[in-house]
């Protein structure tokens, strides 16, 4: 049966990757409930196995680092936003588990690291076509990229998530061929997969990940050095000699390809210089902390505060921090810092123990366990530092593959290898029970939600096309598909944002007055019932406005542009909208006032079409003179 669990867990890990890295809602389902079954069907095959008292302290600081972020999930004030954060969180707790506890024999140990290699040799293969043909190629049209250029994204479609993939997989491969007892063939095929795997790391061009595989390296030179020189002292001066000679071939060999690429060129030297954009996104995560320090805003909220702080410059929505820790603070507070904390302690306290532990037998040349503990504190280290510069771990993808690490840090294994493994059982059986009514639990909270995203992503796609508005059959569909998705959960305002959305449309394209009167009407109830469920989204807020202003509700919407100036008072676009609800409302000085503030946040021409609009429309009814140029200007 454990075999069967090892499959589970990877397929769990490379169907959450291949759908770009679950970096919506519903692409992390499929992986979260291959999850839940393998928890559910774990109890047999373990039934009368004790939980290894060596353990403790690892499996204790994880239940609570999961139990924390699950309770702030549930009782955070925006309950939409933070179920990604409650999922993420239950599968990774699942995952880590079943390594742990189920997959610990360590053939099945290194078969779930070969895995790993062999996906991270097939996005290898999907960045190269990425770098060479520097065309946003995904292997699913269903799931497009952003325009990154040239830089290898894999399945994920970020670059820098395949960063944080790859130097994790890379590092547990350099471990497998150095210390594992893998054959000679085996470890000369890890070799090749692991300098595959360095060549489209590079290609990536994340600066971040550039700086955190280095760290990631270094761990691993430290630590086979260390066990070099206790082990087997009189083979270190050959060993560094090899290794020199290896590190300069490799760094010679990647500086001719980085020297053959203007774009490699740039990113590499870049790496050490400042990003104001993401100091700008921490400094924004550091005022929202300072609003509620113990527990924290609430998660997902950053999505909110990062609007409402945001620099002049940061005009695209912050959706994340870049950088973990500070997301973690201003979401969890002080508790989830400290929760996180401990769970980091207690797992690399255990790795070192059981890394030493192994040097003082004399027993680690050669070792899986002990190949396995390397590799995993190496990838440790890359991944944490790759948190301070991204949000690493806010890819479900990424979360997955780091819970399977951290879970191999907890227990060493079983067997001959991990002996000091066995001896310390003692905890009931009966406990394994948890990780079952963890599958159930996350079989109960993330079925039911299925159909409603599936057909919010449908609707989204609508939303993204463009010339949606300029024909009634996509906003008809658009209609039909949100009111099937509202069957399921008629709590969810992406559902009815969309259906607003599609009214509203219907009502600009209606020439009949009562006809269009009554499109609007629908679109505001519906924007109104999506506001309800998500009262801190600005673009809701504006969305209800601007419906207002079209049945000329024009004292009902002012109130509610106000709201969205406080909650974005540094959005351009925020700015905009409320510049032409003010020529609406024929108030032109305040609309004027608005376009300025839109422009000086760099959204110049559109600016300058509100202002004709403005000029229009002055002249139309009338209007007085503008504004000295020593009037204040609105925030």
């Amino acid at each position: 049966m454990s075999p069967f669990l090892l499959i589970l867990v990877f397929l769990a890990v490379a169907v959450t990757q291949m759908l770009a890295g679950g970096r919506q809602v519903l692409l992390c389902l499929p992986g979260y409930i291959l999850l839940a079954v393998a928890a559910v069907l774990s109890w047999w095959p373990r039934r009368r196995t004790p939980i290894p008292k060596g353990a403790t302290e690892c499996l204790l600081a994880a239940v609570l680092l999961c139990a924390y972020v699950s309770v702030r999930a549930l009782f955070s004030p925006e309950v939409f936003l933070a179920r990604a954060d409650l999922f993420a969180a239950l599968g990774a707790m699942a995952l880590y588990l079943l390594v742990a506890l189920n997959v610990t024999a360590p053939r099945l140990r290194l078969l779930l690291v070969a895995c790993l290699l062999a996906l991270a040799l097939v996005n290898c293969a999907i960045g190269a076509v990425q770098f060479f043909k520097g065309q946003n190629f995904m292997v699913f049209p269903f799931l497009p990229r952003f325009n990154y250029g040239w830089r290898a994204s894999g399945f994920y479609g970020y670059p820098n998530s395949l960063a944080g993939f790859l130097e994790m997989t890379l590092l547990m491969g350099l471990s497998m061929t150095f210390w594992s007892r893998w054959p000679s063939w085996a470890k000369m095929l890890t070799a090749y997969i692991c300098g595959i795997c360095l060549l489209t790391f590079v290609a990536t061009g994340s600066r971040g990940g550039y700086i955190s595989c280095t760290l990631g390296l270094t761990v691993f030179a430290l630590l086979s050095l260390a066990l070099v020189g206790k082990l087997a002292p009189g083979r270190v001066i050959g060993l560094i000699l090899a290794g020199m000679l290896l590190i300069g071939g490799g760094a010679y060999g990647l500086k001719k390809v980085v020297s053959k690429s203007f774009f490699l060129q740039s990113r590499s030297n870049e790496t050490m210089q400042v990003d104001v954009s993401r100091m700008q996104m921490w400094q924004a995560a550091w005022k929202q902390f300072r609003l509620q320090p113990a527990v924290g805003t609430g998660s997902g909220t950053y999505l909110y505060y990062g609007r409402q702080f945001r620099s002049p410059g940061m005009q695209t929505d912050p959706t994340n921090a870049h950088n973990d820790y500070f997301e973690m603070l201003a979401e969890y507070g002080i508790i989830g810092l400290i929760a996180a904390v401990i769970f980091l302690e207690t797992h690399l306290r255990r790795g070192w123990n059981s890394f030493t532990g192994r040097i003082s037998q004399g027993t680690g040349l050669g070792s899986n366990s002990l190949a396995l503990t390397v590799g995993a504190l190496s990838a440790a280290a890359a991944c944490l530092a790759h948190c301070m510069l991204d949000f690493n771990l806010h890819m479900p993808a990424n979360l997955l593959t780091a819970a399977a690490i951290f879970g191999l840090l907890a227990t060493p294994g079983e067997g001959r290898d991990a002996a000091d493994y066995t001896r310390d059982l003692g905890w009931p059986p009966f406990l394994r029970l948890a990780l079952p009514v963890l599958g159930l639990l996350i079989l109960v909270r993330v079925v039911p939600t299925a159909p409603a995203e599936y057909f919010a992503a449908r609707t989204r796609t609508i939303l993204a096309d463009a010339h949606h508005s300029t024909a009634p059959e996509p906003d008809e569909e658009m209609i039909r598909l949100a009111q099937r998705g509202l069957q399921s959960n008629p709590r969810n305002p992406d559902l009815h944002f969309a259906l607003g959305e599609a009214q509203s449309s219907l009502g600009d394209l209606a020439t009949d007055p009562p006809a269009k009167k009554k499109f609007y009407e629908q679109a505001i109830e519906s924007y109104t019932t999506a506001l309800a469920y998500a009262p801190g989204d600005v673009h809701l807020i504006l969305a209800l406005g601007a419906a207002l202003d079209e049945l000329e509700r024009f004292s009902e919407s002012e109130s509610l542009f106000e709201r969205a100036l406080e909650l974005d008072p540094k959005g351009a676009a925020t700015h905009l909208t409320v510049g032409m609800h003010y020529v609406f409302a024929g108030k032109f000085a305040e609309a004027e006032a608005q376009f300025n503030l839109a422009k000086k946040l760099r959204m110049v021409r559109e600016a300058e079409n509100g202002m004709a609009i403005l000029e229009r429309v002055r002249k139309e009814k009338g209007g007085g003179a503008p504004p000295p140029p020593d009037t204040p200007k609105a925030n």
